[in-house]
This record gives structure tokens, C-alpha cells and sequence, in this order.
């Protein structure tokens, strides 16, 4: 049983239509500065979410370690 050519061009028309819809309509997402995460061997973290807190930071990497405080601060 053959698929008929307009079905098989049909189906293609709408994934191209489908992936550009998806491409147009995806947030942009915005720059986040990272940092090497001060004790941790060179981990990375927001920049923004240590400048807002980075007594919690250390915290984390007192009592729990260097990959917590790290995973706390993951972006």
C-alpha cells in the first residue's frame, strides 16, 4: 500500500511549520554570569545568587560542603 505523495509533502509542510512555531515562540533566555565558586575547586554558580546571599554560601560550605553550597547556588 503506497502513501500518497500530497500525504507524505503534507506531513512535511507541517514539521517544518511545527519546529518553526516552537523556534518563534521559545523564551529567550537570558545571560546568567557565572563564577567559580569561592572553596569549591573551581564549581560554578550565579553570580547573581551569591551577590544576593553569600552569607548562606558559606554557610552551606561550612557545614554541608563544597558540592551543597555549590547546588544551592546552580543557576
Amino acid at each position: 500500500m503506497a502513501v500518497p505523495a500530497g500525504f507524505i509533502f503534507g506531513a512535511a509542510a507541517a514539521a517544518v511549520i511545527a519546529v518553526g512555531a516552537y523556534m518563534f515562540f521559545w523564551p529567550a533566555s537570558a545571560a546568567v554570569a557565572m563564577m567559580k565558586a569561592p572553596g569549591s575547586g573551581g564549581l560554578l554558580i550565579s553570580r547573581l545568587a551569591f551577590e544576593a546571599n553569600p552569607q548562606r554560601y558559606y554557610y552551606l560550605l561550612r557545614t554541608a560542603g563544597a558540592a551543597v553550597a555549590a547546588a544551592a547556588f546552580a543557576p
